[in-house]
């Protein structure tokens, strides 16, 4: 997304219908996953003379988007990550960074589970006795709309060393997080989760996780 696209709800009534160019509306199955709104999406093209004028508008319009609650999205983290039969069937542990989701959900997987959830003190302490960069996963969402959810993983690399610190105070452990980066440009998610209204469930459509053969039932 850049700052020239807005995505609302609804079309705030103080937008004067004389500053729109074209209206366009998007139904297509492809176009309803790239915007994340299973009902179609209303493109609305402002005239050039007025685009500074709704654009402003539009900076300061509450998108009166409720956020999703934890319990919801606690089952959304669970099942992504039990979806990624790639990481399940390869080798040696998987290490979950540490944060408040999945901190909450760590009791979800069997003790015997290839995902670790340990704390920043076991994950410093397991690296330095093993002596090497431990590869951590990221696990983060963005909620595209009341309905869509997008999750995302990142490799994370901890270099781990003791000695006498004295950066931001007298310290004797530091880690180093460094994070893998693919660029932003044609943004994808790893999985998008859709509410299912007639089941009463979140499915996943699409992302680059999915295989294209691959229905979620």
């Amino acid at each position: 997304m850049n700052e020239t696209e807005y995505f609302l709800d609804t079309i705030p009534d103080s937008i004067n219908p004389d500053w729109i160019e074209k209206i366009e509306v998007l139904k297509s199955e492809e176009q309803k996953y790239i915007y994340g709104n299973g009902n179609g999406v209303v493109l609305i093209y402002p005239k050039k003379e007025y685009f500074e004028q709704i654009s402003l508008l539009l900076k300061n319009t509450p998108k009166n988007q409720e956020p999703i609650d934890k319990q919801t999205l606690d089952s959304i983290y669970t099942k992504a990550l039990n979806s990624r039969i790639d990481l399940q069937l390869s080798s040696g542990w998987k290490f979950i960074e540490p944060n408040e989701q999945t901190e909450r959900i760590k009791n979800n997987f069997e003790k015997n589970s290839v995902y670790k959830f340990l704390s920043s003190d076991e994950l410093f302490d397991y690296a330095y006795k093993h002596g090497k960069t431990l590869k951590l996963y990221r696990v983060t969402h963005k909620q595209i709309s009341k309905d869509t959810i997008d999750i995302n993983f990142g490799d994370l690399a901890l270099k781990v060393k003791k000695g006498i610190f004295l950066k931001n105070g007298l310290h004797f452990r530091e880690a180093n997080y460094s994070l893998a980066c693919d660029g932003t440009n044609g943004y994808q998610p790893d999985y998008r989760f859709v509410y299912d209204k007639q089941t009463k469930t979140w499915k996943i459509i699409g992302g680059s996780c999915k295989s294209p053969e691959w229905t979620d039932n």
